[in-house]
């Protein structure tokens, strides 16, 4: 797909998205969420939250039981320290829900959002802080008893669809009107906000006292975290969806044109390039000392820092995910394919596939 028709399709993804948390009919036209832990791969698709078992791929539960139109799940859960998910719908009711991962049955929830949920919140020991599309981050402790865990609510502004990072007793929020917000733990005080070219949709990473991150305006950004000055900044081909990886002193990250990039922590110089099979949404992932990461026409490349990519498989589907290590296994998945969930050994071979029960 073309750059522009990429560009285009993200769009129309993002309208259907939007629709559906004003009351449509929600269908799996955007990529899934996923996330692993245990003995357990945990799958946002659409209506459903699908629990897979690890060893060989069969389903565990669903959640809801039985799909509802009501509810949308694209971000990535995230699992609690006491083995519970927190899963957020970008469906008409904005629901924000707690699931017990060993049975899929409903916990809590929180539907007092006023817009959808497309990042994951980050989770802090009992306390959650969970950014909305409605511009506001939510703050709940776990530890209160009932439904009412609200503790504060924070109004930054622009849409929020990055999940937060937390270091130095602060919290960095990324918002799609191009800002980085730097909250004070304890207070939620705004302490700086830093303005960039182009809006944030990634996660960013998080380094010796700095922040990393790309943005809509094809660019690689480093943030001081102490104040919110920027660092260096690194210019590429094109737009930067996802969050870049940082391994040792080198960051690893692609963009819509189709570009891979390595490029050295300290002062943004672009180590090496390459081209793939296609555009990278998807922040990569490190695993037994290799850099994975896979591209929009279905194709999953490990890399050795230091040397060229090799191919380790090539699905026939879309893939937009980022992909998730659990143990040796590499996780991935597609977008319009055959099987909703791909398992690979080390070697890039599949382990198991995954497709949903009639």
């Amino acid at each position: 797909m073309k750059t522009n028709r990429l560009i285009l399709f993200l769009a129309l993804a993002l309208l259907v998205v939007t629709l559906s948390a004003c009351g449509g009919t929600p269908t799996a036209v955007t990529w899934p969420g996923l996330a692993a832990s245990g003995d357990a791969a945990y799958l946002a698709n659409g209506s459903v939250v699908y629990a897979v078992r690890l060893s060989d791929g069969q389903q565990l539960w669903t959640f809801p039981e039985k799909p509802d139109a009501k509810l949308t799940f694209y971000a990535n859960p995230v699992l609690t320290s006491d083995g519970q998910l927190l899963i957020g719908s970008s469906g008409g009711d904005h629901s924000l829900f707690l699931v017990d991962a060993a049975n899929g049955q409903s916990n809590w929830s929180f539907s007092g959002a006023k817009d959808y949920w497309v990042a994951s919140p980050l989770v802090d020991g009992n306390m959650v802080y969970a950014p909305n599309a409605d511009g506001s981050l939510y703050v709940f402790d776990l530890t209160i008893p009932g439904q009412d865990k609200l503790t504060d609510t924070v109004q930054l502004g622009g849409k929020l669809w990055s999940q937060p990072v937390m270091a130095g007793g602060r919290i960095f929020v990324a918002s799609l009107d191009h800002r980085i917000h730097s909250l004070d733990l304890k207070t939620l005080k705004e302490m700086n906000t830093t303005f960039l070219g182009g809006a944030i949709a990634g996660v960013p990473a998080l380094g010796e006292g700095q922040l990393y991150l790309g943005s809509f305006d094809s660019a690689m950004v480093a943030i001081n975290a102490a104040d919110g000055s920027v660092a260096w900044t690194t210019p590429v081909k094109s737009w930067i969806w996802g969050g870049p990886l940082l391994a040792g002193n080198t960051l690893y990250f692609g963009d819509l044109d189709g570009n891979f990039y390595s490029v050295n922590a300290a002062d943004g110089a672009i180590l090496d390039t390459f081209k793939p099979d296609g555009a990278i949404l998807a922040t990569p992932l490190f695993l037994n000392g290799q850099v994975i990461f896979v591209t929009e026409n279905g194709s999953v490349y490990s890399l050795t820092p230091g040397q060229s990519p090799l191919s380790l498989e090539k699905l026939d589907a879309k893939i937009y995910t980022a992909p998730v290590s659990a143990g040796d296994l590499i996780l991935v998945a597609p977008f319009q394919g055959d099987a909703l969930l791909v398992a690979l050994d080390k070697d890039g071979k599949q382990a198991w596939t995954f497709t949903p029960q009639k």
